[in-house]
């Protein structure tokens, strides 16, 4: 008998009846916050670094898949093979699977231009009499969206990454490029021959203003007091400084 509670009391220690909810994180390559280029192809950057913290203080633990697609995130999101995601934007009244968490706002894309090109941008609709390069699958601010969805198709094209949108500006193929400042920094730290090939532009920000950037929480998870937990995290690590600290100036504090 003394045998058996001991054993008892062992097991208790190792497993505790409250253990915390693991979360898996689906996450994907985002060029200055999350990276996959090292040997073990495993997340890095500073969004995975509040991530960790922003779990140990709401009481979950994370697991963070290999780098997947963004697309087939929100599916897994859908369906719950996954449970967070991190950077989104939400669009309208957003999606009825996806609980929306607010932890900053993103700076607004801005317009690159070819270096000679000295246009100024003082409306959005300006827009329109250009071609303009946008990465696959990224949406738009929507003051931006309604002046690219009346733009006859031709006029925009997607590629594949910040590099490639860049690229065909300095070339000149497309008059600019549509894009998120942060990944552009990023990817000029690793191809400094475009600093002087492009010019960047940005509209007044009183015409098109900083948006609010989510953590995607999935409805299937089934933890609703994480969501409260996550929430008063984050207006803690506002208050503390902690976001500040790990982003610097790649989001605006929200609270």
């Amino acid at each position: 008998m003394l045998r058996f509670l001991a054993l008892l009391v062992c097991l208790t220690a190792v497993s505790p009846l409250h253990a915390s909810p693991r979360l898996k994180w689906c996450a994907w390559e985002f060029p200055g916050s999350v990276s996959f280029n090292n040997p073990a192809r495993e997340a890095e950057g500073v969004t995975v670094k509040f991530m960790h913290e922003l779990a140990r203080r709401a009481g979950f633990e994370l697991a963070i898949s290999k780098a997947t697609p963004p697309g087939r995130c929100l599916k897994e999101l859908a369906n719950g093979s996954s449970d967070l995601v991190v950077g989104i934007i939400k669009t309208g009244d957003g999606r009825s699977d996806i609980d929306y968490i607010p932890y900053g706002a993103r700076h607004p894309d801005r317009v690159y231009l070819a270096a000679d090109d000295n246009r100024k941008l003082e409306q959005v609709a300006a827009l329109s009499t250009m071609t303009l390069a946008a990465i696959r699958n990224f949406g738009f601010h929507p003051d931006v969206t309604v002046v690219i969805d009346a733009m006859p198709p031709k006029q925009l094209i997607r590629v594949n990454s910040v590099h490639s949108a860049l690229e065909v500006v300095a070339k000149k193929r497309v008059t600019a490029a549509l894009l998120p400042p942060t990944l552009v920094s990023a990817v000029l730290l690793e191809h400094p021959e475009l600093v002087t090939q492009i010019r960047e532009v940005s509209f007044p920000v009183s015409i098109v203003k900083p948006q609010h950037a989510f953590i995607g929480l999935s409805k299937h998870c089934l933890c609703p007091q994480l969501s409260a937990a996550i929430q008063t995290s984050l207006q803690q690590m506002t208050a503390d400084g902690s976001i500040k600290a790990i982003f610097a100036d790649r989001i605006i504090p929200l609270f």
